[in-house]
C-alpha cells in the first residue's frame, strides 16, 4: 500500500479525483471504497463529497486551487459572482463561499476547503464570457469581469433599477464596485444578457 500511495502522490498532486479514477490504479484490488475510507481515516485523503476526494495538504507538494475544486465538484460550471469579482479586485469584501454558475439546478457542498455554491444562470448566456485561468497549481474556468458582474446582478432577487443612474448608485454604494478595475467591458456579454429576456431593465441600464 505504501508503494501505491507514493504513485498516487505523484499522479494526484493538486487535483480532485473520483472513486472511479482510483479503480484504475487499484484494478488488482477488491473493495476499493473500503480502501478509500481507510485512507480518509488515516488522513491521506480528504473527502470532498460522496465518491470524490483529494490528497490532504500534508501529502501533496502542490496547493489545490479552490477554482479547480469548484469546477470539478459540480459541472459544467465556472467560478463567478462575488467570488470572481473579489478575485478581480472589483469589490473589497472577502468572499467566504466559492460561488460558481451552472446552467442547471443549483447545489451547495460543504468541504474541508469551505463552502462551494452553484447558482443557475440562463442557458443562453452560460457559455459567453468565460475564460481559462491558469495558475501555478492548476487551471480552471472563471467568468470575465463583465460576465461576473452580469451574473451577480442576475442573482440579485430584490434589485429594482429604473435607470443607469440608479444602477450606478447601487454598484457604487451597495456593492462598492470599483469601475477603474473593470477595464473595457465585454460588449458581447452585455448584449447577450440584455437579450436573454430576464431582468431586461437592469441589463439595458448596465449597457
Amino acid at each position: 500500500m505504501r508503494r501505491l500511495q507514493e504513485e498516487w502522490l505523484e499522479k494526484y498532486q493538486g487535483v480532485p479525483f473520483s472513486a472511479a479514477d482510483l479503480k484504475t490504479d487499484l484494478m488488482d484490488y477488491s473493495a476499493v471504497r473500503m480502501k478509500l475510507s481507510r485512507l480518509v481515516a488515516q488522513g491521506v485523503l480528504l473527502r470532498l463529497k460522496k465518491g470524490f476526494y483529494c490528497l490532504a495538504p500534508d501529502y501533496s507538494s502542490k496547493l489545490i486551487e479552490l477554482g479547480v475544486i469548484s469546477n470539478a465538484l459540480y459541472g459544467p460550471s465556472y467560478v463567478s459572482f462575488d467570488s470572481a469579482l473579489s478575485l478581480y479586485g472589483l469589490i473589497p469584501e472577502r468572499v467566504y463561499e466559492t460561488m460558481s454558475a451552472v446552467n442547471k439546478r443549483g447545489a451547495t457542498y460543504q468541504t474541508p476547503f469551505g463552502t462551494f455554491g452553484y447558482y443557475q444562470v440562463p442557458e443562453s448566456v452560460f457559455g459567453i464570457g468565460v475564460r481559462s485561468e491558469k495558475t501555478a497549481n492548476g487551471t480552471y474556468l472563471m467568468a470575465n469581469p463583465t460576465k461576473a458582474l452580469c451574473d451577480t446582478l442576475f442573482r440579485k432577487r430584490l434589485l429594482r433599477v429604473t435607470s443607469p443612474k440608479t444602477l450606478r448608485e447601487f454598484l457604487e454604494v451597495d456593492m462598492r464596485f470599483d469601475f477603474d478595475y473593470l477595464g473595457e467591458p465585454d460588449r458581447d456579454v452585455l448584449q447577450a444578457y440584455a437579450a436573454c429576456g430576464r431582468k431586461t431593465g437592469i441589463f439595458n441600464a448596465l449597457r
